[in-house]
């Protein structure tokens, strides 16, 4: 069994949480006209995204649970919406890792396949997201704690050049050739060392909204508290209940606001 405490602090449209870690091993696009309906660009196909996603989830899996707390957290849609310099349909093209102070980051080529909010020159082009988590070495991962002796982390293990994939709580990675909205801001020149420029999701998983088989797109839904959070007793009302409610508040209006798009 293997153990290791991460911390990072993301501010204003970032989130701040802390996350301990148990192992267990460790087209061809057609031109809108009020005539014909616009069929979006496709920007890979299926053997290459199987490819990219056989390579870069070939390794051990590791979920990291995570604490969040929110600053400036919206409380509609439209203000989720406002907070972020773009919000897009996309669809993952490429997967690479990075790792800083020893903690995992993956930055996703996205093909934007249409732009709900913000910059339209960006609409058909590729940018590139950066997602919690993704592949690591256990050395990297255990440096944190490989002298302390009580997190019982051997020499074997804090020397591994093993790599392993790790996956934030309510942070899924993407998969190469799936469709995803985002409302997202770019980031500040070299943060986390990772080289070029790059875009960062607001508040997490809180704007990422993966494409379900009904063709609508939804939220990852936040871990159920056991107990049903700290306010039940006092209000009724639950965190579990408030998450639930949130989520379904904003689902709806990515749905609506894309729906919307699609009419113009």
């Amino acid at each position: 069994m293997v153990s290791s405490i991460i911390a990072l602090i993301l501010f204003a449209g970032f989130t701040t949480y802390y996350g301990n870690i148990r192992s267990k091993k460790i087209t061809n696009e057609h031109v809108i006209s009020k005539q014909k309906q616009k069929l979006p660009k496709k920007f890979i196909d299926k053997k290459t995204a199987e490819q990219i996603n056989r390579k870069f989830y070939s390794h051990e899996k590791v979920q990291a649970g995570a604490e969040m707390s929110f600053v400036k957290y919206p409380s509609t849609f439209s203000k989720l919406v406002a907070s972020g310099q773009l919000t897009i349909i996309g669809e993952i093209t490429d997967l690479k890792s990075y790792v800083s102070n020893s903690q995992p980051y993956t930055i996703a080529n996205v093909g934007v396949r249409q732009v709900l909010h913000g910059d339209k020159s960006k609409q058909n082009k590729t940018i590139r997201v950066m997602f919690l988590g993704g592949n690591i070495t256990k050395k990297e991962m255990l440096a944190p704690v490989a002298d302390k002796k009580f997190m019982g982390v051997s020499k074997a293990e804090a020397s591994s050049d093993e790599v392993v994939t790790i996956e934030y709580s309510n942070n899924r990675l993407p998969k190469a050739g799936e469709k995803i909205t985002m409302i997202i801001s770019k980031s500040p020149k070299g943060a986390n060392n990772i080289p070029g420029e790059f875009w960062d999701i607001n508040f997490v998983n809180k704007s990422t909204f993966f494409q379900d088989d009904d063709g609508l797109y939804r939220r990852i839904p936040e871990t159920k508290s056991f107990g049903g959070g700290s306010d039940e007793k006092s209000s009724g009302f639950s965190e579990n209940d408030w998450n639930e409610q949130d989520d379904k508040k904003m689902n709806d209006g990515m749905n609506e606001l894309i729906k919307s798009k699609l009419k113009k």
